[in-house]
C-alpha cells in the first residue's frame, strides 16, 4: 500500500491568496488560470471562491472585502477568521511572483489529478465484467481529460501574456517609427538592430521595402 501524501504546496497556496489580499489588482493575472480545485484545503478554496466572485462583481479582494463577505454568510470561521486571513496577508511581502506561485499550485493539482485517474484505472481494470475494449477506451479518456484542461489552462495563460504584450505595444504605437506615416498607421513597429523586409502587392511585382534598423 503507498502511504506517500499527495502533492501539494501550501506554501505557494498561502503565497497566492496573501498577494490577492495585498494587491487586488493580482486577480487579473490569475483568475483565467487558477481554478478553485488546484488548492487542497477547504479554507483555501473558499477563500479563493470568494476571491473570485468579488473580482466577477467588479469589487475588491482586499481584505476587509473579503473577511466582510464572509462575516456576512457566516462563513468567516470555516476559514480561520479574521486572524487566519490577517496572517496570509502579513506572510505576503508582494504579489509579484504570484503567477510562479499558480504554475506551482497547478502543477500539484494536475498531479493529484493524475493520481486519481490512475486509481479509477485500476479499478477498472480488475473488474472483469467490463469488456477490455471499453477499460482501455475509458482509460484513455481518463488521462485525456487531464491533457485536455492543461493545454486550456497553457492557452489561456499564453493568451493573456500576448494580450498584455500587445496592449503595452499599442500604447507605444509605433514603438520605433519607420518614417513612413501611411506604414507606421499599419504597423505597431519594429526592434531596433533588425533587418525588416515587408512584401506586399502594392508595392508591385517582386518589389520588397527593405528596412535596416
Amino acid at each position: 500500500m503507498n502511504n506517500q501524501l499527495p502533492p501539494v504546496n501550501i506554501e505557494a497556496e498561502e503565497a497566492i491568496l496573501g498577494g490577492i489580499l495585498l494587491d487586488p489588482d493580482a486577480m487579473v493575472r490569475i483568475v483565467d488560470i487558477l481554478v478553485v480545485e488546484a488548492f487542497s484545503l477547504s479554507a483555501h478554496q473558499l477563500i479563493y471562491r470568494v476571491a473570485q466572485t468579488l473580482y466577477n462583481q467588479g469589487q475588491s479582494t482586499d481584505l476587509m472585502a473579503v473577511s466582510t463577505y464572509l462575516a456576512d454568510r457566516n462563513l468567516l470561521e470555516d476559514i480561520g477568521g479574521t486572524a487566519r486571513l490577517a496572517q496570509l496577508l502579513n506572510r505576503t511581502v508582494s504579489a509579484t511572483n504570484i503567477d510562479r506561485y499558480v504554475m506551482l499550485v497547478m502543477d500539484k493539482y494536475t498531479r493529484r489529478q493524475v493520481i486519481s485517474a490512475g486509481h479509477k484505472i485500476v479499478n477498472i481494470g480488475y473488474d472483469t465484467s467490463i469488456k477490455l475494449d471499453v477499460v482501455l477506451d475509458s482509460s484513455e479518456q481518463e488521462i485525456f481529460k487531464i491533457s485536455q484542461q492543461k493545454m486550456s489552462s497553457n492557452i489561456e495563460h499564453n493568451s493573456a501574456i500576448a494580450g498584455a504584450a500587445l496592449d503595452q505595444l499599442d500604447d507605444n504605437n509605433p514603438i520605433y517609427p519607420t518614417g513612413l506615416y501611411d506604414l507606421d498607421k499599419l504597423l505597431v513597429g519594429f526592434e531596433p538592430g533588425t533587418l525588416s523586409i515587408i512584401s506586399n502587392s502594392h508595392f508591385g511585382k517582386n518589389r520588397d521595402l527593405v528596412l535596416y534598423l
